[in-house]
């Protein structure tokens, strides 16, 4: 019995994964374009907890979003990468961001005033578990957020990485048996 959803035409693949490629870089670019233009809170507003969380809660709905619509995608390998090529710079994003304007808010913070950039360098290397030691929490209240940022690590590699490949099983799945339902009719 063939599946003509595994035998795809090459050139189809290629070009389709071309366009997911674009569509990351795309969406990566306006994201740190964002990142970098929008002005961060005024000094002086607090630690903003209640940011930090309402940005999660994003995070949250947008991988949910992500992962119907991996499970209804005519290919949705490609689906799952590129959910995770971009869900990922979100999730960098999100704490980089937190991290600017707290460094802004207490300076003492760090063990030096974060820019955007070094906020993003920061990030990075607490989510790669490299922590070269250069850029250093200081404060308990500091400590404590990149705490949060280094277990939440572990659930977005763990559990996000686990959803979108099990989504992509199952729209992989739900593609076969559609093509045995079109194989079964035609007969």
């Amino acid at each position: 019995m063939s599946q003509p959803w595994v035998a795809a035409p090459r050139r189809e693949v290629w070009a389709h994964g071309f366009f997911v490629v674009a569509r990351v870089v795309l969406t990566v670019s306006l994201l740190c374009a964002t990142y970098f233009l929008i002005p961060t809170r005024r000094p002086g507003s607090g630690f903003g907890v209640w940011w930090l969380v309402l940005q999660l809660c994003v995070f949250v709905a947008i991988v949910a979003a992500q992962v119907p619509a991996i499970i209804r995608s005519r290919y949705p390998v490609l689906r799952a990468v590129e959910a995770l090529a971009v869900l990922v710079p979100v999730y960098l994003l999100i704490f980089a961001r937190i991290y600017v304007a707290n460094s802004q808010n207490d300076p003492a913070g760090f063990s030096r005033p974060l820019d955007h950039i070094t906020a993003l360098y920061f990030t990075v290397t607490v989510f790669a578990t490299v922590g070269f030691g250069d850029v250093v929490a200081l404060t308990d209240t500091m400590k404590l957020l990149v705490t949060v940022q280094m277990l939440l690590n572990l659930m977005v590699l763990g559990l996000g990485i686990r959803l979108l490949t099990s989504a992509a099983r199952r729209g992989i799945a739900r593609r076969g048996s559609e093509a045995d339902v079109g194989e079964r009719d035609r007969l």
